[in-house]
């Protein structure tokens, strides 16, 4: 028997997605970010973001973020360096022999801030208006991450 129809929000994956796309392009500007297709932005959330979200547990220090060509190729090609581009900018630092930026864990964990505040006050709120539970299941691609499943079992054990 259905206990509680299915719900949620729209705060899973794609909204850690977008943070992460907003922290780059105000890195890397506006009009550059404009030059990166959609398929480049799907590619560089593919090779780190969703990795990020798999391994993100809150024992990583740094975070390897790996850069597509055409990342590097349109801040070159707008005048910039990538290496002085993302240096000192939240603790990061641009390894070139890699093509990846290194940045610090808890920067990039802002950009789940939100989505876990969501998350973890609507399943609170399902658990105190239907009671009685004993087991809760996360589906969807965040329900992977151990960030997220830390974050829940710590707010739904108090």
């Amino acid at each position: 028997a259905e206990i509680h129809e299915p719900t949620g929000g729209a705060w899973g994956g794609t909204y850690v997605n977008d943070k992460v796309k907003k922290m780059i392009e105000g890195i890397i500007g506006v009009e550059i970010a404009k030059k990166l297709t959609t398929d480049d932005w799907l590619e560089f959330m593919r090779v780190n973001v969703q990795e990020t979200k798999e391994k993100m547990d809150g024992s990583v220090e740094k975070v390897p973020l790996n850069l597509p060509h055409t990342f590097i190729s349109a801040v070159e090609d707008a005048g910039g360096n990538v290496a002085h581009l993302f240096r000192g900018i939240h603790g990061m630092e641009y390894n070139k022999k890699k093509g990846c930026i290194i940045m610090e864990s808890h920067v990039l964990s802002k950009c789940f801030k939100e989505p876990l505040r969501c998350i973890t006050d609507h399943v609170v709120g399902l658990l105190q208006e239907v009671g009685g539970i004993q087991c809760v299941l996360v589906v969807g691609g965040f329900a992977e991450s151990p960030l997220l499943i830390n974050h829940l079992c710590s707010k739904i054990d108090q």
